[in-house]
């Protein structure tokens, strides 16, 4: 096996009276040396009027660098999307890869998301898309019809968005439900960094499902949890109210992946069993720190959908802060202190805090 599943509990007794709401991380753990898997890299650069120039020409440039240094056996697809979505090359990851930018007059961003995804589902391989673009679509601008999108298990999605006329809801809606993470860029020069950042070296599991207790909420992904390409400790936030009882209750987690080693479908499974108790005791074997750290991500993600929402979010924003504050966790203040109640730059902090 090359991962197991290890858990954080906020509580080891349960009511017996009352529902008793337990918070948990499940860890996916590294067990073994990783080893380098072949991954689908596909990257899609908006070439529409706002982007030529320096933004395109960076865009370009970055690509160019992040692929000239993939391992070998990786696959690569470059797309230039603004009228339709244009393959400009498809094929192994090799040396520099050249191409003529092209010229776009709008934005038809669903089309070339859909596009995406049909080429992602062609095989079963771990997908990495990496979609890069200014404006906002010109297609179709509702959140909800890329909600609709079947978006495969194997596929990862990274949304950029450049400046202050992009739609972030779209992007940050792509990478929640891929498990992904979306980036807000003021800064061009910010962006061969990015890139270079989604090379994956080492991987230790791909195309993974955690399969949890029907009931079980998560704070900082989206059910039904997939993680296509596993190259690091991956941490899960959430929560689980036991019924009231006499009997000891089992909580189960497991996660089925393939091992990139012999390329086979396993298992790993991980149990828990919470005793009865009368509440003096139950409060009193408590965990603090872990009771405070899922508070932490359950208001982070309300921050979050109330941000997307359109909505007032200073309240939740302030209560954030105080509950970071609690936790006496340094990365977790100064990460906090980031937030500012900007749409664009916070709903993307939030998503790489959730999956960092």
């Amino acid at each position: 096996m090359t991962i197991a599943i290890n858990l954080k509990q906020s509580h080891t007794y349960a009511y017996s009276d009352r529902p008793t709401e337990v918070g948990f991380v499940i860890y996916i753990t590294p067990q073994q040396s990783s080893v380098t898997s072949s991954i689908h890299y596909i990257i899609m650069i908006d070439n529409s009027p706002s982007m030529r120039g320096e933004k395109l020409n960076t865009a370009v440039q970055s690509a160019q660098k992040l692929l000239y240094n993939l391992n070998e056996g990786n696959y690569v697809t470059l797309i230039l999307f603004s009228n339709h979505p244009e393959i400009k090359y498809q094929g192994p990851a090799k040396g520099i890869i050249t191409f003529d930018v092209g010229k776009g007059y709008t934005t038809r961003l669903h089309e070339a998301v859909s596009f995406t995804i049909n080429l992602a589902k062609q095989s079963q391989v771990p997908t990495k898309i990496i979609m890069l673009t200014d404006g906002k679509p010109t297609d179709k601008r509702n959140v909800k019809d890329y909600e609709k999108l079947d978006i495969p298990p194997n596929t990862q999605i990274i949304t950029i968005g450049i400046g202050n006329n992009y739609n972030e809801r779209i992007l940050k809606k792509l990478a929640d439900r891929s498990s992904g993470k979306f980036y807000h860029m003021k800064d061009i020069s910010e962006l061969p960094n990015i890139f270079e950042g989604q090379r994956t070296t080492s991987t230790y599991a791909h195309n993974l499902n955690l399969i949890v207790p029907q009931g079980f909420m998560p704070f900082n992904y989206d059910l039904p949890i997939r993680i296509p390409i596993v190259e690091k400790l991956i941490a899960v936030y959430g929560s689980f109210v036991i019924p009231a009882g006499k009997e000891p209750y089992t909580i189960t987690f497991s996660a089925d992946y393939i091992d990139p080693i012999d390329n086979q479908r396993k298992t790993v499974t991980k149990s828990v069993i919470l005793q009865r108790g009368n509440p003096q005791f139950v409060e009193s074997h408590a965990d603090r720190d872990v009771i405070l750290e899922i508070r932490y991500y359950r208001l982070l993600r309300e921050y979050s959908e109330a941000l997307e929402a359109g909505k007032d979010a200073t309240k939740v924003l302030n209560e954030l802060k105080r509950v970071a504050e609690e936790t006496r966790r340094p990365e977790l203040i100064e990460e906090t202190k980031k937030l500012s109640n900007d749409s664009k730059s916070d709903l993307s902090e939030i998503t790489r805090k959730m999956r960092q």
